[in-house]
């Protein structure tokens, strides 16, 4: 059973979110409404400091609360279908995130589709990361994405893997899109049981990031690629989301390459309910366990590094 309030969230989310996207054509419009959004309805953690940086030349945002203590890095990719998504709307839930993982929090301001199409986003993540690991106090990194940042998440990840660069100690994906062949059943079945995500929104979003490229290639579909070698990954979902098959058959692929798994399925939670972080205490609770098992895979890289 669902929480009051996240039942009241559902429908927001139904009844103004998913119209917005479905009918809105233009992703300057709908960037404006999900920040209004942002602005009215996200929880804004008491202390919460943001603070600008650059990594290498990609723009990024310090997130933390208050001054507790952090080790390590959570670096953050956001969803968005790759064409919306800014700091406003992600700045509580990276400094809850991170405080729960007892880490700094970095959210990662890359550049946009339709203006900046494939590969640009992930030419700025993979720039980001490396900046990050040439930053002596960064310590354990741990990539964490939803939706189209869960993708360029699991991107990052073989694109690291095929230069021989140092992986993440662990990785989070939230809802995230693996295939953007778009072929999977969850697509058309939940079509109208995603209180979220309008898939022709969706369709059009992925149009304007591939740009006419192919999404059959590992940069842009990750489910294609060879996660052997992968660090520990925690993902999760809810079986009513159009998405739904683009996490359970990631999650299928990542034991086939024997990747260290924490898989979690929900039901009834929109699609990235963690946005709702401070509003519903199914938001807090799954950042809470996410936060927890970065900071597990954290500590044990830090043992690994011990002499």
């Amino acid at each position: 059973m669902l929480s009051r309030r996240q039942r009241i969230l559902n429908r927001y989310a139904r009844y103004v979110q998913k119209p917005v996207l479905s009918v809105v054509k233009s992703p300057a419009l709908v960037r404006k409404a999900f920040s209004l959004s942002a602005t009215l309805f996200n929880k804004r953690p008491t202390g919460l400091q943001v603070e600008g940086t650059t990594l290498g030349t990609v723009p990024a945002y310090r997130c933390r609360i208050g001054a507790a203590p952090e080790d390590g890095t959570l670096f953050y990719i956001h969803g968005g279908g790759f064409v919306i998504g800014d700091i406003l709307s992600y700045q509580h839930l990276v400094g809850r995130m991170a405080q729960e993982a007892g880490m700094r929090g970095i959210f990662v301001d890359y550049r946009l589709a339709p203006e900046h199409p494939f590969p640009a986003g992930l030419d700025d993540v993979e720039a980001a990361y490396r900046a990050v690991l040439d930053d002596p106090d960064s310590g354990p990194i741990c990539v964490v994405g939803d939706s189209a940042g869960g993708n360029l998440a699991f991107a990052l990840i073989l694109r690291l893997k095929r230069q021989g660069l140092p992986l993440p100690a662990a990785c989070a994906c939230m809802s995230p899109v693996t295939d953007l062949r778009l072929r999977n059943p969850s697509l058309a079945d939940n079509r109208r049981r995603d209180p979220l995500v309008s898939p022709d929104w969706g369709r059009r979003s992925i149009a304007q990031y591939l740009d006419g490229q192919s999404p059959a290639q590992e940069d842009a579909s990750p489910i294609l690629g060879d996660f052997t070698g992968a660090p520990p990954v925690y993902l999760c979902c809810d079986v009513t989301e159009v998405l739904y098959d683009d996490s359970r058959l990631m999650a299928e692929r990542l034991r086939e390459a024997g990747v260290t798994l924490f898989y979690s399925e929900h039901e009834g939670l929109p699609h990235v309910w963690h946005l709702n972080v401070g509003r519903s205490p199914e938001a807090d609770a799954s950042v809470a366990e996410i936060g927890a098992f970065l900071s597990r895979h954290a500590s044990n890289a830090r043992r690994a590094q011990e002499p």
